[in-house]
């Protein structure tokens, strides 16, 4: 039971951004190598209150395209490591912000409506644009009815802040809520470890 509601939080994570691109520039142009964002995934299900976290760093990335990592952990599990492109040279797809839906998913987004709020990260606060789905979608063998409600910060390099989800799982109600509580950079593992080495290098003592 719990592989089945771990695959179907992985196809609902992912089925609200496959329903169009953004019209504004794409917001990865923007980005660092080392620019990070973590998520906390909480899920409430079939008797079940579990967490874990999602974290996306940008690994690479040149004028063209961008490279994100994305990993973490889910009921104790470690999420599997992936690694998505994101095309510059085109608006903002945010399919290749979160990964992508589990192999053989099919989803139907209707997008609803869409407002403007305020959204804090930490202790930032962010301008941010929120649009609710209704989704319909074929995953693992299951067929799935989501209410979903997503938010974005343009100011932000990696602009998904939060995701709100409610479905019908199993005959029973499930809720899940992705919220951003870190983004920063982080220091490239390669100048990581020539500093390392320039400093043990220092350190050892002079021949005579």
């Amino acid at each position: 039971m719990k592989a089945r509601l771990f695959a179907a939080v992985l196809a609902i994570a992912a089925a609200p951004f496959v329903a169009r691109a953004a019209d504004e520039e794409n917001p990865y142009k923007k980005a660092k190598v080392g620019d990070f964002a973590t998520y906390k995934m909480t899920t409430k299900a079939m008797g079940f209150n579990v967490e874990g976290t999602v974290t996306q760093t940008v690994v690479e990335k040149d004028e063209k395209e961008v490279t994100i990592e994305l990993g973490g952990k889910f009921m104790g599990m470690d999420i599997p490591a992936t690694k998505q492109k994101i095309d510059l040279t085109k608006p903002f797809d945010p399919t290749k912000a979160t990964g992508p839906m589990p192999a053989g998913a099919q989803a139907q987004v209707e997008k609803l409506k869409e407002g403007k709020e305020k959204v804090k990260v930490g202790t930032k606060e962010y301008d941010a644009k929120w649009e609710t789905y209704k989704v319909k979608m074929k995953a693992g063998g299951m067929d799935i009815e989501a209410d979903m409600k997503v938010w974005q910060a343009k100011d932000l390099t990696i602009p998904v802040v939060k995701m709100e989800v409610t479905t019908e799982f199993g005959g029973q109600k499930m809720e899940m809520q992705m919220e951003m509580t870190e983004s920063g950079t982080k220091e490239p593992e390669k100048k990581k470890d020539t500093e390392k080495k320039d400093t043990e290098k220092k350190k050892e003592p002079e021949k005579k």
